[in-house]
């Protein structure tokens, strides 16, 4: 377990330092070539930095065993960091469409097309590259946490991509007898882009929010929980619904309403080690299943 930890930890190593190299370099070039569509995708990469670094704490806090203070681990951290990630990006998102709508309305923005076009290029293959490492490993592995790191430099490669294609209209933009409205290229590609990408944070936060809420688990996992239940032949007491089901991070709960027996519990274990997850089970004398006694 702590191995496929580790291998994790080291692809939020990675994906952490390579924001940090095209943020640092994005930001300079965004900076000289005096355009606000680098300075938010570099800015972008810059955010990747922080919420990957975001991530290794997260990994780290979920890695620590129960204790007299959180008798349950640290349960809700992963989903927590993916919550605090997809509310960033959105307000990230947010800020650049309102900045790039003032640009416009001040009447667009000279850049440097050349040296955009540039670094554009190399951002893409970069950003790509980062991309393509992190899936892989996200297939080997599928968490959360890796599946939030996915999701973000798709965002950050497909914006990348994005940036450079407007780079190219906007450079026959200029070259044409309608050359002057080049200036309105590089913010409308902000207020296009940003605007476009804006379901990947709403979905991080959506997701995030049903794992903290104790939503149900993936309905594939929880139909083979229940049919380990329903093969040990346990009677369900007094109506009460005979397994709940639900993930939250790395961990799927398992609250039946019988104790089962130990090779059906090693069963279940056996599916959330499948998915990548750690199973918790909950006995029943631990809970009150049945209806409450009326005085």
């Amino acid at each position: 377990m702590y191995a496929k930890q580790d291998k994790q930890k080291s692809t939020l190593i990675f994906s952490a330092l390579s924001a940090g190299v095209f943020a640092v370099t994005g930001l300079l070039l965004g900076v000289m070539s005096g355009s606000v569509m680098i300075i938010f995708d570099s800015a972008y990469s810059l955010l990747s930095l922080a919420l990957a670094s975001l991530s290794l704490f997260a990994l780290k806090l979920a890695r620590q065993p129960a204790n007299a203070n959180y008798p349950f681990g640290r349960l809700t951290i992963e989903p927590l960091s993916i919550l605090i990630k997809g509310v960033v990006i959105g307000l990230v998102c947010l800020v650049s469409m309102v900045l790039a709508a003032i640009s416009l309305w001040q009447g667009g923005r000279e850049v440097n097309l050349n040296l955009a076009l540039i670094f554009s290029l190399l951002n893409v293959a970069g950003c790509y590259l980062t991309w393509w490492v992190i899936r892989r490993a996200q297939q080997r592995q599928d968490t959360a946490l890796l599946r939030a790191e996915v999701r973000q430099w798709q965002m950050d490669t497909w914006l990348s991509a994005a940036v450079l294609f407007g780079f190219i209209l906007a450079q026959l933009l200029a070259m044409s007898p309608w050359g002057a409205l080049a200036v309105y290229a590089d913010p409308l590609m902000v207020l296009v882009i940003a605007g476009y990408f804006c379901y990947i944070p709403y979905n991080m936060v959506v997701q995030a929010l049903r794992q903290l809420m104790l939503g149900a688990a993936d309905p594939e996992v929880a139909a083979q929980v229940r049919e380990v239940v329903a093969a040990a032949h346990l009677e369900t007491p007094n109506g009460t619904e005979l397994v709940r089901v639900a993930q939250v991070g790395s961990f799927l709960i398992v609250q039946h309403a019988e104790v089962l027996a130990t090779e059906d519990q090693q069963a279940l274990q056996e599916i959330a080690a499948d998915e990548q997850l750690t199973a918790i089970l909950i006995q029943p004398q631990t809970l009150d299943l049945t209806e409450p006694r009326h005085q």
